[in-house]
């Protein structure tokens, strides 16, 4: 967990956005909810690889927001926020914020960050 914390979590926040539509709603993917699934999947795939750099340690946590972010709009654009919706939404900010907060190691730059901060606690010379 503590090399791959944010990829983790980011492909568990995957998991949930593709299995929210089958349990609740018509259980049918709609285009707006098949467009939410792929922003999903990307965010766990672009968490996972770019790497972790000196300096700027906080990039996969940017990369979360804003893919969190497009995934609020692509649901509000595509035709308001109903209970399903808010639901999605609230699972978004939740991806993005354990992404923030998850730890993840590179050791191919040898940048590493700790649980709740993007703050190098070890860089590699």
């Amino acid at each position: 967990m503590q090399e791959y914390g944010k990829a983790i979590l980011a492909a568990l926040y995957a998991i949930a956005v593709t299995v929210m539509p089958q349990l609740s709603g018509d259980g049918k993917v709609d285009p707006a909810e098949g467009v939410a699934i792929a922003i999903a999947i990307c965010t766990a795939a672009l968490t996972y690889l770019v790497p972790l750099m000196p300096s700027a340690p906080w990039v996969k946590t940017a990369i979360g927001a804003v893919l969190a972010g497009l995934q609020v709009a692509t649901t509000v654009i595509a035709g308001g926020v109903d209970s399903n919706d808010w639901i999605l939404i609230l699972a978004a900010i939740l991806g993005a914020l354990g992404i923030a907060l998850a730890p993840a190691m590179s050791p191919k730059t040898g940048v590493a960050v700790g649980w709740g901060s993007d703050t190098p606690t070890h860089v590699t010379p």
